[in-house]
């Protein structure tokens, strides 16, 4: 297809999607939506094997109509009655329906039904009087380090990018590796007991458990499954939204969803615990 917005994206991710988890293995829910004519009729056609693949993971392509906006639901009307209960607004209405999730969260604070979040401190000034503690003195440029035009508001200025660490260079052109920095007198500082404990990854699942975790920093938009369902491996969990794409992820294993530790809507870390599937 022609890579132009939203396109591009679309393939990129996919891209990193199936070195991930596997040659189509999962797909990104706007290219489903691409096979079902969602963007209109492709310009050529679709892999047979792509589109069997498709039909197991529930994605049947569909007859394009002469014009393809026929072939999606109106959404303003949706849009509407999920935030009927803050606003009347037709602008409110289409924050919503293009981002549900951060778009409800901004309506909720505008309409006063939640506080309007902390900002977060500014970062401390140096005072003029006292420089900071972590100014260095300048050092010698090493045998690394590389001269570059840089242009700024019309103007040209030279600047000097050296590597850290790189060997310093003497007058006569003599290459000296820098002083080893000096250990600091303060003894190492030790983590509170309050600090944040690591992610849980699959590798540390129990016995019989079987732990989904987000392969990608992003946000879970939505669950597809409930605490205590019964669940078949391929089955969609639930959707992550990651490099702007929402990504159905799929159960790994038969089992029982024995706990779903994330909200809806909460930004995750890659490797973070999403789903626990027992048997």
């Amino acid at each position: 297809p022609p890579l132009v917005t939203p396109m591009s994206q679309m393939v990129g991710a996919q891209a990193v999607t199936n070195v991930l988890f596997g040659r189509y293995a999962a797909v990104s829910e706007p290219v489903k939506e691409y096979v079902r004519g969602g963007y209109g009729k492709p310009v050529s056609e679709i892999d047979a094997g792509l589109l069997e693949t498709l039909k197991a993971q529930g994605t049947e392509p569909a007859d394009i109509p002469d014009r393809p906006g026929d072939a999606i639901d109106p959404e303003l009307d949706a849009a509407q009655e999920a935030v009927s209960d803050l606003t009347s607004d037709i602008d409110d209405a289409l924050i919503y329906a293009l981002y549900p999730q951060t778009g409800e969260r901004f309506l909720r604070v505008k309409h006063g039904v939640e506080p309007m979040p902390e900002a977060a401190p500014a970062p401390a000034q140096p005072s003029a009087a006292q420089p900071a503690e972590t100014a260095q003195p300048p050092q010698p440029l090493s045998a690394r380090a590389r001269r570059f035009n840089v242009y700024v508001g019309g103007q040209m200025y030279e600047v000097d990018v050296d590597p850290v660490g790189g060997a310093s260079v003497t007058a006569s052109g003599a290459a000296v590796s820098p002083a080893p920095t000096q250990p600091s007198a303060q003894p190492a500082a030790t983590p509170s007991a309050d600090a944040a404990a690591p992610v849980p990854t699959a590798q540390a699942a129990a016995e019989g458990e079987t732990h989904v975790t987000a392969p990608m920093p992003g946000m879970l938009v939505s669950l597809t499954v409930e605490v205590g369902e019964r669940v078949s491996a391929g089955q969609p969990l639930l959707i992550l939204e990651a490099m702007k794409m929402q990504n159905t992820i799929p159960c790994p294993a038969d089992g029982t969803v024995t706990s779903l530790p994330v909200a809806a809507g909460t930004q995750v870390t890659r490797d973070q615990v999403l789903a626990v599937i027992g048997e």
